[in-house]
């Protein structure tokens, strides 16, 4: 997989060569962007044994907050056994009419890893869109779900959730919202009213667009426009974005930017942005093998810090199995036998590298070779994806413009967006090996334990190597297209050691 090696020559590899040299500068630091969240089902609860447990890889890649909504126990605005409020009719003070047991059991989960949840509030979509029938109702029953999961009324956590998110891609056609939207609006305000008189310092926003290049929308502009008018809340502005017609890991970067520019417009300056999900492929019919996606997901992890974006949730960390679509999502990772794969050790590898404090890296392109590199501690990572896109990627389009079909039940929706530009630089430059130059390692003269985790599954190491006097090391890898390695260095002790 790799060697360590003291000499770097005169003649070290080019970007322009299917060899590249990374020089990552252990004493230029910086902040990494909060974007470890996840969106998926944490694991079996009663009820629903079908999930498998996510919780240990979750807290190997260091997930941060994870994405309520595709959770069983949504908030239908109909009566439905499954709903966290069963019955209309029911009494809404009563904790009784409620039905928390499923959720709770999740974000005791999710808090058990270490992470943050934030709570969506939507209708159980698909088998239901449609508008609150009494907002006022709407309303109150909104705010006994916050007080439980907030101040615990009747049994709530006691951890306090303190992110509300309202809405889940409202403009994606009859597939998730079948109002009108100003009915949208008005269960946007009784949402933040009711927010409001729980604690006013709860954070809360929305809308999770679906379609987020669609400009003049009125889940896009025609919200902002209703939240300015009526002087609510909005603490961030949440959109979706998959990749399925671009394969270009650099879209989060242009569309981050284009709604930037819109919320500081319209003077939502103080507004943050958050990608609220995010993967390779999002169409069910998409698909592609498990390595190509695993090393999309490490590059996109390492471009999304350099873009506007202020939270991001990658869909989904989990085995895809969806209890509200029943079919397997291809936004899943995993084996078929739950076991990992490619996809789970990248979100795995991307996590534990995009941790501790940033440091500078140059070397890496556009084009999928990307590299992050952070120190924790004692502890320098290295993070390197090497991913190539596919030659339908790279086929000149006629426009830019995605038109697809959503096959539900039945029924085959058709559906279109904004694209992106397409890229000319998305094009592989070709590299299948690279030289890492450490440089300022804090160790100079003592010994470190080089270890290489590749996301096929291949530990190699520890091995022992001394960190040069002026602070150095030197590593040469393999990089296979589609491949991911992770390198980590820790300082084993203070007396020189040796090369190996």
């Amino acid at each position: 997989m790799s060697r360590t090696d003291e000499s770097l020559p005169s003649d070290a590899p080019s970007s322009a060569s299917t060899a590249r040299l990374l020089v990552v500068d252990a004493a230029d630091e910086s902040a990494f962007r909060p974007l470890n969240g996840v969106g998926g089902i944490p694991g079996p609860v009663d009820g629903h044994p079908q999930f498998p447990d996510m919780t240990p890889l979750w807290r190997e890649a260091g997930v941060t907050v994870v994405r309520s909504f595709d959770w069983v126990s949504r908030l239908d605005t109909r009566n439905n056994p499954a709903s966290l409020f069963p019955d209309w009719d029911a009494p809404v003070d009563d904790p009784a009419s409620y039905n928390f047991a499923a959720t709770d059991a999740w974000v005791e989960a999710v808090h058990a890893v270490g992470a943050e949840v934030m709570f969506t509030v939507a209708s159980a979509i698909p088998s239901n869109k449609l508008p609150a029938q009494d907002v006022d109702v709407y309303g109150r029953v909104v705010e006994h779900i916050v007080r439980h999961y907030s101040q615990g009324w009747a049994g709530g956590p006691s951890k306090a959730i303190r992110i509300y998110e309202f809405g889940d891609q409202p403009d994606f056609g009859p597939l998730h919202f079948g109002g009108r939207p100003e009915e949208f609006y008005g269960m946007y305000r009784a949402f933040c009213e009711a927010v409001q008189r729980v604690d006013r310092s709860l954070t809360v926003g929305g809308p999770a667009l679906a379609l987020p290049l669609e400009a003049g929308a009125p889940y896009r502009e025609g919200f902002l426009d209703f939240v300015s008018e009526n002087e609510l809340p909005l603490d961030f502005f949440s959109f979706l974005w998959f990749t399925d017609a671009s394969r270009d890991p650099l879209d989060y970067r242009h569309v981050s930017a284009e709604l930037r520019a819109l919320l500081d417009r319209r003077g939502f300056t103080d507004t943050e942005l958050t990608l609220s999900y995010w993967n390779y492929l999002g169409v069910p019919s998409s698909s592609a093998p498990a390595a190509e996606k695993g090393a999309f997901q490490a590059a996109t992890a390492v471009y999304l810090q350099d873009t506007v974006i202020d939270h991001a949730f990658f869909f989904r960390a989990d085995s895809g199995r969806d209890p509200h679509y029943g079919f397997v999502d291809p936004g899943g990772i995993g084996a078929a036998d739950d076991g990992p794969d490619e996809r789970s050790r990248a979100l795995a590898l991307a996590g534990r590298a995009l941790r501790g404090r940033r440091l500078a890296v140059t070397g890496g392109d556009e084009s999928g070779l990307a590299c992050a590199a952070g120190r924790e501690g004692d502890t320098v990572r290295v993070l390197v994806a090497n991913y190539v896109a596919p030659d339908v990627a790279l086929v000149e389009r006629t426009e830019d413009r995605f038109t697809f079909r959503i096959p539900i039940g039945e029924q085959r929706i058709e559906l279109g967006f904004d694209l992106p530009p397409q890229r000319p630089e998305l094009a592989s430059a070709g590299v299948t090996s690279a030289r890492i130059d450490l440089r300022g390692i804090p160790w100079a003269g003592r010994t470190a334990s080089v270890t290489r985790t590749s996301m096929a599954g291949a530990v190699d190491g520890p091995q022992d190597a001394r960190v040069s006097d002026d602070g150095r090391i030197r590593l040469d890898l393999d990089l296979p297209p589609q491949s991911v390695i992770l390198v980590e260095l820790r300082v084993r002790d203070g007396v020189p050691g040796r090369h190996s």
